[in-house]
């Protein structure tokens, strides 16, 4: 008999049939029984949790499905207690029933800094030490120096801070830093930030915030700015304030309004007529 004579016999089809049934069997079981492990495809829509409270996310039926972690808490007396402010995953995003959501909420208490020590570091390098300390920056006072643009003293409260004081984290220090050769620069372009985002990137310049107006009602996790004056089409001397106009992003689609703006022509036609009048005034001065 040839080597392949086995092929003509009825018997080994049968047993080659029956093997690839069982295959087949086999293979579909294990597909079944991971679904049912990993729950493929069983996945629910992240709800936006931000200025919820923490202690009440159970109460939620959209919310039952997911475990929370709070991986850190900020002190703002200008939030909720227990308010959540940011979450890991965002909202509208998807994920399986269990899965655990990482929450910053708004801490009961405040916590303290310590006053870092910033006296010969640039006006952005302060700025970025302040913000890693957990302290903001109310304005920057520039006087005739020859170190220009350089951190001569901080103040909080209009007394002289030193560096190594504890203060109440989120506490917000006055800069005065050298005027140097005086020498003007861009305003940055800060539509669609939020206030602090905005706060920071005009101190990193070197200008300070003048008024602000919200157009609708004050939300610090929602309002971002809408309009500026000056523009970024504009140039300041450091120390200047630029005015900030708020909108939330509840109410307006910043999306659209970036998409179509040109940081060079950021108009303020279309405000109040009162906050309208103030801006002018400013452009008199």
């Amino acid at each position: 008999m040839s080597f392949f004579g086995f092929l003509i016999k009825k018997n080994f089809y049968i047993h080659l049939g029956i093997s690839l049934i069982l295959s087949v069997v086999l293979l579909l079981v294990v597909i079944v029984l991971l679904k049912a492990y990993t729950r493929h495809g069983d996945a629910y829509v992240v709800p936006d949790l931000e200025g919820q409270m923490f202690d009440r996310l159970y109460e939620n039926e959209s919310t039952k499905v997911f475990n929370f972690s709070v991986t850190d808490s900020v002190y703002d007396n200008s939030l909720i207690p227990g308010s959540i402010i940011k979450q890991n995953p965002s909202p509208g995003s998807k994920a399986k029933e269990g899965r655990t959501i990482y929450l910053t909420v708004v801490s009961y208490t405040p916590k303290m800094s310590i006053m870092p020590e910033l006296k010969d570091l640039t006006v952005r390098q302060a700025v970025t030490t302040l913000r890693t300390s957990g302290l903001k920056i109310r304005q920057v006072i520039f006087t005739p120096h020859f170190a220009g643009n350089s951190v001569l003293g901080h103040y909080f409260n209009g007394d002289t801070l030193l560096a190594g004081t504890e203060i109440l984290e989120g506490s917000e220090i006055d800069l005065v830093a050298g005027l140097g050769n005086n020498i003007s620069s861009r305003v940055p372009f800060v539509v669609g930030l939020t206030r602090d985002e905005a706060r920071g990137s005009l101190q990193m310049a070197s200008f300070n915030v003048g008024k602000e107006h919200y157009l609708d009602q004050v939300n610090p996790l929602h309002s971002k700015v809408y309009r500026q004056y000056p523009t970024s089409d504009l140039e300041l001397y450091p120390g200047d304030s630029v005015t900030l106009y708020f909108r939330s992003d509840l109410n307006f689609d910043f999306d659209s309004l970036l998409r179509s703006t040109n940081p060079d022509t950021a108009v303020i036609e279309d405000l109040p007529a009162d906050i309208l009048l103030d801006s002018l005034e400013l452009e008199e001065e």
